[in-house]
């Protein structure tokens, strides 16, 4: 079973803006996922992230807003994740502000995560996103893989835009803000999501960055609350969902992500009542009828996004799991 992740309230509190510029009455949508309006400049407070999926893509598609979580990010500021954005903004490059998200997860949204890969000057920054369930991530995944964006855009200016960007879910059919948000070229249908850069940037050294305020910041974030419990589950979960489209996601991969060894990451999964190869099934499930519910994607191309080998491995699990084939499930739901 995978552990429910959360987002932070604060991740929605340009929706209601956005929707009435498109003049779209966003309150009905957001009392129908059971949140409050009046809750979403609350950074303390939490929705499941499965709830906030379904309320975005929800939105999107009643009212053809193919790129509502990118309209969403080119509103959003630093003040949107209150404290930990002071201390992001007072680090000395990009990779220390990555390492800062990932020690503060637990105060941000604990559902995104971002793995760099680094090979002869080229960075590919890879969005692992954990969503338990059948809910839809395409706006999900957007929104999230912006917020990174900004983070880069943080620490490197506002005119900083990556090489090219990435998403694994098809084209819209429709004219969106996704080049003039990017500042790149945006592939669709693509192996992963995320984008590509000169690694060189990760260590630029940000002018006036002050790391006495970054110190008093971060100890604001201790008295928060330590990182809760099944912290290895988590880390493993977000690594999975990262790896998995560019078929590395084998626990020797994801133990070297996390600067361990095979053994020691068993032992710390084993303590959690966790095993890896269940979650990389629950995962494969999740992601399996995420992917289906795109009706461009053909089955072999999930079948590779999910690591397989053949088409065969990948009915076969789907079938075992689900009852029917793959083609019949997505037969079925599009006739729903």
């Amino acid at each position: 079973m995978l552990i429910a992740t959360q987002v932070r309230a604060t991740a929605l509190l340009d929706l209601p803006a956005v929707a009435l510029e498109a003049g779209i009455d966003p309150y009905g949508s957001l009392r129908d996922a059971q949140i409050d309006p009046a809750m979403l400049n609350r950074p303390d407070l939490t929705f499941p992230a499965e709830r906030v999926a379904w309320l975005l893509d929800g939105m999107a598609e009643r009212h053809a807003l193919p790129d509502l979580g990118i309209r969403i990010a080119m509103r959003r500021r630093l003040a949107n994740i209150g404290v930990a954005g002071l201390v992001l903004a007072q680090q000395a490059t990009v990779r220390d502000a990555l390492a800062m998200v990932e020690r503060y997860r637990h105060l941000m949204s604990d559902s995104l995560s971002l793995h760099i890969e680094e090979q002869a000057g080229r960075a590919v920054a890879m969005l692992g996103l954990a969503i338990p369930g059948s809910a839809p991530q395409r706006q999900s995944r957007e929104l999230g893989l912006a917020a990174f964006v900004h983070l880069f855009r943080l620490l490197l200016g506002e005119s900083w835009c990556p090489d090219s960007v990435h998403f694994t879910h098809a084209a819209p059919r429709k004219t969106t803000q996704h080049r003039r948000f990017f500042g790149c070229p945006v592939q669709f249908g693509s192996p992963f999501d995320g984008f590509e850069f000169d690694g060189e940037v990760l260590d630029r050294t940000k002018p006036g960055a002050d790391a006495a305020l970054s110190a008093y910041a971060a100890s604001l974030l201790d008295g928060l609350g330590a990182q809760t419990s099944g912290a290895a589950t988590g880390i493993v979960t977000r690594l999975i969902h990262t790896l998995l489209p560019m078929g590395r996601a084998s626990i020797a991969n994801v133990a070297r992500a996390m600067g361990r060894n095979v053994r020691t990451l068993q032992r710390e999964l084993a303590a959690e009542g966790a095993e890896f190869s269940v979650l990389v099934a629950d995962i494969r499930a999740d992601l399996a009828v995420t992917y289906l519910r795109d009706a461009v994607v053909p089955v072999k191309a999930i079948a590779e996004r999910l690591g397989y080998s053949s088409s065969t491995a990948f009915i076969r699990f789907f079938r075992c799991r689900f009852g029917s084939p793959p083609g019949t499930w997505r037969l079925n739901v599009m006739s729903e």
